[in-house]
């Protein structure tokens, strides 16, 4: 199974953009191909399928890290930031008496 694994990865399937229904036809393929055995295609779909939802999370999290980033170093306002501040405004319009 370690060996699939390797050679899954190696054949570059980009995990990250792997549906279920695509890693067990890749399964599938392979066991056509004599590469894994009947027996072990469930659990080669199962530790492939994990490995993509890790592969997946992994990915977004470093997008959003980046995106962060990227934010910060253009100093632009964040939602959370602006509705803050909106907030702020209301009620200070609102104390003023000049709301809507």
């Amino acid at each position: 199974m370690d060996d699939f694994l390797k050679k899954t990865l190696h054949f570059g399937i980009g995990l990250f953009d792997y549906t279920k229904e695509k890693v067990e036809s890749l399964v599938e393929e392979m066991v056509r191909r004599g590469e894994v055995s009947r027996q072990e295609s469930s659990q080669a779909v199962e530790e492939l399928w994990a490995k993509a939802k890790e592969e997946q999370a992994a990915f977004w999290d470093k997008m959003k890290t980046l995106i962060n980033k990227v934010v910060d170093d253009m100093a632009l306002v964040k939602r959370s930031e602006f509705k803050a501040l909106e907030a702020r405004l209301a009620a200070l319009e609102k104390k003023c008496g000049q709301g809507d």
